[in-house]
């Protein structure tokens, strides 16, 4: 098949390369074939060709490139036919190769298949003479393995002499957004589902994926990723898979996020991305386009993102979901979807590596391959041109090597985060190592490059996935659908479980100690997994179950799956409210559901027939442009159809139309109003569009205001709630009946205290009453009523006793923000109950106020305050106030005094330990002579012959370092002139102590510089000379 595929291309070209004219049509506005060959050394061409059906054009210009236009009817018509042949032949050869029972077929033998005229005819995946053997698409014993998806990407690889298909991710009715990758073996047509490991993924939708030879990789960019169970994401991400070793890694992120576009390897080493939707907007928008027409081109080796220029006079390239091959060093693009369905084709031509000339066009060139600059030479090479094997050995490197296959001086596009930041935002090691970035993990964080110098960072830093703890359960996290959580046997799904309901199954268990024994509890039990919404075929409750529910399509979708479903705008109308779903009528045509004319032009499958009657008054019905269509079981005539417009006059069968105008003549008729009488007048409600009528409000005599859709009441007393003001609000403590006959809803106050009611929310603005009622309970106290107001308001106070009626005690009195306040005497009442039956109960009525506003009201009893039994409580309190006080005192002065002599015990015992020693000292006895003093000076020169009066001390205590001490003299005290000790001394002696250095002190610096006097050979006294015995 492909050999004649080949063979049948080849003739095409040859034949049409030889047609060379241009044909002008002017009806068709279709691009034409487009050279884009004019820039020196660079032979990249973009060719653009007309839609098929239409008149061809074509054109040239320069460089002696022949454009040659192509009509498409004649290579159809050989597709066509080759694969006809092609097809007779396979199922020549298949009924050739099918033997048949010439005595009949036996239903025992036949089980995969059906007996007709003797033979067995095989079921569809079965084959053989007894359809005993599995050969089809998929395998027969192994279907439950696969799974259903669509959005996906089919990928075929080879490793060795064994193909394989590998089915990357894909959104599953059942298991919403998957992040599986299925594997169909070629050779043994089995499906298996592919246990990976690595980088994290979620699950995807629309992506692209395509094989490098080079690198022996799948590159897997972008499309819508699921965020969490109802929200999604347009997805910027590039992932490489390893089909041989099943493992993820993350590389570098494109400069912006896109699904529907397509991806391909024209040449090894260099993935060129067109075309995708990138449109993520929802209610506000922010320039997303819907239909791209941009290039990007990812280098596999420098992991970088390059943004390639387009053809300005090319207009009709933007599109999305189409398909995209390559042949002979070509891109192919056929189709896709712009707004219509296209059938065009687009052609791209890589450029030549070897016309570029210097290092700095050779590294930067955008020309459709990845081009390597060789250092020796001087060219530029392509890099498919490079041995495998120079390509893994040393000597292909940046620095030192004879090939550079980088830029160095590259940067990354504006906006883009750095390496060094996303590595910080990666929590586990898993997914730290499993990255292009250089992550690397240190415990507790992903850091780049290397871990930090501090005594927390490990020993070494993790790098390979290897030696990470992959048991972590991270994979729980990417799935957000009860089913596809519970496929995994490591997942446990809870509804409870907030944001991210599906955890890993370890960290739900229970551990208990009994004993010392650590016993594991048995797996906690799933909560079951409601129906997916795929299998609502009604809208109430499609919408019940937290699911979309498309109008048009009468579908049933998840939240986070709409572009998934309608990723071509199918669905005209969704709700996922149920008070909007329509009523499903048998036989009831699907347009006959609009009203009005207007709704019924946003149907593009619907029109509107006029009744003539010229008030607007019509019928919705399934047509076009040119009337009413044939499958429509009602008739109308042409000049009554509308289907780009609507009639002049809509007043909706209520009024007509001032002549040759289109406003409705006021007022208009059956309890209607509007510019188009499509409104019904406040206490109606319906919609009065297209003849309807409007129906009263039916509120119980409790409001008089509805909602015009449903008819819900207003209510204008507080407290009084339901579609119809039939019953009081008892959550919020108001009972009553208001359905008998002035009856209400009162809020029961609790004696002694104050409330405080406040009316200024939006819901409140309808209020225009709110009653109270009151039991005092004290048969011998007087009750006190008191109300203030905010804003002006009426009131009434009514009475009401056991086996009474109600009387009214204050009619028509103004509430203010004076406080209002009344005594009711128990002389005049009687308070409390008997038997069980309140004998008296108070009824407040406020109306006649405009919220907001805020009310005060209360009932109390107090007694009155006794003189007497006030003072005499008082002075009883008093005086054991003061009685306490004094016994507190005494207690602390005994503490206090205990305190002390336990203080003055434990000195003793502190100084009674301290080391003592005893000392003999003399005390001479000398005689006191008065002529002493009157001898003069020359006395002193005898002094040294005299006994010498040299103290010592008689206790010396070193300090810490025996280079000071505490020295202890024993002085004698003056006497006076006498010669016996003064009366009131004991002996007339004292200690004294000082601080002392011990040894020589250092002399200052000063003195340093100084010559040292010489030394005597007798040392001069340490006591002064004047010192005498």
């Amino acid at each position: 098949m492909a050999e004649i595929v080949q063979m049948f291309l080849f003739l095409y070209k040859s034949k049409y390369r030889r047609k060379r004219r241009r044909d002008v049509d002017d009806d068709d506005g279709d691009g034409a074939w487009f050279d884009h060959n004019r820039e020196q050394n660079c032979d990249r061409q973009w060719r653009c060709r007309c839609r098929c059906g239409h008149g061809s054009s074509g054109g040239g210009s320069g460089g002696g490139n022949a454009i040659a236009t192509v009509p498409w009817a004649p290579f159809l018509l050989w597709v066509a036919l080759v694969c006809w042949v092609v097809h007779v032949s396979a199922a020549a050869s298949t009924s050739s190769s099918s033997p048949t029972l010439d005595a009949g077929c036996d239903p025992d033998t036949c089980v995969n298949g059906v007996c007709e005229n003797g033979i067995c005819v095989c079921r569809e995946g079965w084959q053989g003479a007894h359809c005993q053997f599995c050969g089809g698409k998929v395998s027969c014993l192994n279907y439950a393995k696969n799974r259903r998806v669509a959005g996906h990407t089919a990928t075929r690889v080879s490793h060795g002499k064994k193909e394989k298909m590998v089915v990357i991710f894909g959104y599953s009715p059942q298991y919403g957004y998957l992040n599986t990758v299925q594997e169909y073996s070629l050779g043994t047509r089995e499906w298996q589902i592919v246990k990976t490991s690595g980088f994290p993924v979620r699950g995807g939708y629309g992506h692209s994926s395509a094989y490098d030879p080079l690198t022996n990789l799948i590159y897997v960019y972008g499309g819508y990723v699921s965020e969490s169970q109802s929200t999604h994401i347009l997805s910027s991400r590039l992932y490489s898979y390893h089909p041989n070793y099943c493992e993820w890694r993350l590389l570098t992120s494109a400069p912006s996020a896109r699904f529907f576009h397509t991806a391909t390897f024209v040449t090894s080493g260099l993935m060129l991305v067109f075309g995708g939707n990138m449109h993520n907007d929802t209610q506000q928008s922010h320039g997303a386009r819907c239909y791209s027409a941009d290039t990007l081109g990812y280098d596999v080796t420098c992991d970088t993102w390059h943004q390639y220029t387009m053809p300005k006079d090319m207009s009709d390239l933007p599109r999305y979901g189409h398909s995209a091959t390559v042949f002979e060093k070509s891109m192919y693009i056929y189709g896709g979807f712009d707004g219509e369905m296209l059938s065009d084709m687009l052609r791209y031509t890589p450029g030549n590596c070897e016309h570029l000339t210097n290092q700095n066009q050779c590294l930067n060139a955008r020309i459709g391959v990845k081009c390597v600059w060789h250092k020796r030479d001087n060219r530029c090479l392509q890099i498919t041109k490079i041995p495998q094997h120079v390509l893994n050995h040393k000597e292909y490197d940046e620095h030192d090597g004879i090939y550079m296959k980088c830029n160095l001086d590259d940067k990354p596009p504006r906006g883009m985060t750095s390496h060094a930041e996303l590595c910080k935002l990666f929590t586990d090691c898993v997914t730290c190592v499993q990255t292009s970035y250089n992550c690397v993990w240190c415990g507790k964080s992903c850091l780049h490059m290397s871990c930090r110098d501090n005594p927390n960072s490990p020993n070494s830093a993790i790098t390979e996935l290897e030696h990470c703890d992959q048991n972590t359960g991270i994979e729980c996290l990417q799935l957000h659908t009860c089913h596809a959580c519970s496929s995994n046997p490591r997942c446990i799904w809870s509804w409870s479980n907030g944001p991210d309901r599906c955890k890993p199954q370890s960290k739900t268990r229970e551990v208990s100690v009994l004993n010392g024994t650590s016993i594991q509890a048995q797996r906690l039990t799933m909560d079951p997994c409601r129906s997916p919404c795929a299998e609502y075929t009604a809208c109430r409750n499609c919408t019940e179950s937290d699911c979309i529910w498309c109008q048009n399509e009468a579908k049933c979708v998840d939240k986070n799956a709409y572009p998934a479903s309608f990723p071509y705008g199918q669905c005209r109308e969704w709700t996922t409210i149920d008070a909007r779903c329509r009523a499903t009528e048998t036989g009831r045509e699907w347009c006959s559901f609009y009203s009005s004319c207007a709704a019924c032009r946003s149907d593009p499958g619907c029109g509107w027939c006029d009744d003539g009657s010229d008030t607007g008054k019509g019928s919705c019905m399934p047509g076009g442009a040119r009337g009413p269509s044939s499958k429509s079981s009602n008739t109308c005539l042409l000049e009554h159809w509308y289907f780009t417009k609507c009639p002049t006059c809509q007043c909706n069968g209520h009024s007509r139309c001032l002549p040759n105008t289109s406003e409705c003549i006021q007022p208009c008729g059956n309890l209607t109003y509007g510019s188009h009488c499509d409104k019904c007048i406040p206490g109606f409600y319906g919609s009065p569009l297209n003849g309807a009528t409007c129906q009263p409000c039916s509120c119980n005599n409790q409001g008089t205001l509805c909602t015009s859709e449903t008819g819900k009441c207003y209510c204008t007393t507080k407290g009084i709630i339901g579609d119809h003001c039939e019953r009081c609000d008892v959550s919020g403590l108001y009972h009553g009946d208001p359905t008998i006959n002035k009856g209400s809803c009162f809020y029961d106050l609790a004696i002694d205290y104050q409330f405080t009611f406040n009316l200024s929310k939006k819901e409140d603005r309808h209020y225009r009453a709110i009653n109270f009622k009151n039991s005092p309970p004290k048969a011998d106290i007087d009750a006190e009523f008191s109300i203030t107001c905010s804003v002006l308001a009426k009131m009434n106070v009514s009475i009401k006793k056991v086996n009474s009626d109600e009387v009214k005690l204050v009619t028509n009195a103004n509430c203010t923000t004076t406080m209002y306040k009344h005594r009711f005497s128990k002389a005049d009442y009687n308070f409390g109950s008997e038997d069980n039956n309140t004998l008296t109960t108070f009824y407040v009525y406020v109306y006649d106020f405009q919220p907001p506003l805020w009310i005060q009201i209360s009932f109390s009893q107090y007694s009155k305050l006794n003189l007497q039994q006030f003072f005499i409580t008082f002075c009883t309190c008093f005086l054991a106030l003061l009685l306490v006080a004094a016994i507190l005192w005494k207690i602390k002065q005994k503490y206090d005094m205990y305190r002390r002599r336990q203080r003055l015990f434990l000195e003793m015992e502190q100084m009674a330990s301290r080391a003592f020693s005893q000392v003999l000292v003399e005390i001479e006895r000398r005689d006191v002579d008065n002529s002493d003093s009157e001898r003069g000076d020359a006395d002193f020169t005898n002094c040294r012959k005299k006994k010498k009066n040299a103290p010592s001390p008689i206790a010396l205590e070193p300090c810490c370092g025996n280079r000071a001490a505490v020295l202890s003299l024993l002085v004698r005290l003056p006497t006076g002139g006498e010669p016996y000790t003064p009366a009131g001394q004991s002996a007339g002696l004292a200690v004294a102590s000082a601080l002392v250095t011990l040894g020589s002190p250092r002399r200052p610096s000063q003195e340093l510089t100084t010559k040292e006097p010489k030394k005597t050979r007798k040392s001069a006294s340490q006591h002064p000379d004047s010192t005498c015995i």
